[in-house]
């Protein structure tokens, strides 16, 4: 398999319009809101071509969200269980390598 390049901003926008037929208003902007920070990211780390990321990329990813948000960790999973669905994606639109979404790592949350 080649990949296609493609930026964060085009996939981002390609996802949601993908989406946008099979789930609520509501969660689309969700998924939206959650996806700008990663655009955001991609951004400052000059990451111009998703093809890029690995699982090393979408850790420092992971760290970044977490200093910058300061999140929870409920909110800090919610937000990588949503670049997993997104890299899972990507992989099927042959703009990330296969299996890339089975390295993005979540808290695991503690029942209180």
């Amino acid at each position: 398999m080649s990949l296609e390049p493609i930026d964060p901003e085009t996939a981002v926008e390609l996802d949601l319009a993908d989406r946008e037929a099979e789930v609520a208003k509501a969660t689309l902007y969700s998924h939206s809101s959650r996806l700008g920070h990663f655009v955001r990211w991609c951004d400052e780390e000059d990451i111009d071509n998703l093809n890029k990321l690995s699982g090393r990329t979408l850790h420092e990813y992971r760290l970044w969200r977490r200093r910058e948000g300061g999140l929870a960790p409920a909110t800090e999973k919610t937000q990588m269980d949503t670049i997993r669905v997104f890299v899972k994606w990507l992989e099927s639109i042959d703009a990330a390598v296969d299996d890339l979404h089975t390295k993005v790592r979540s808290p695991v949350l503690r029942d209180p």
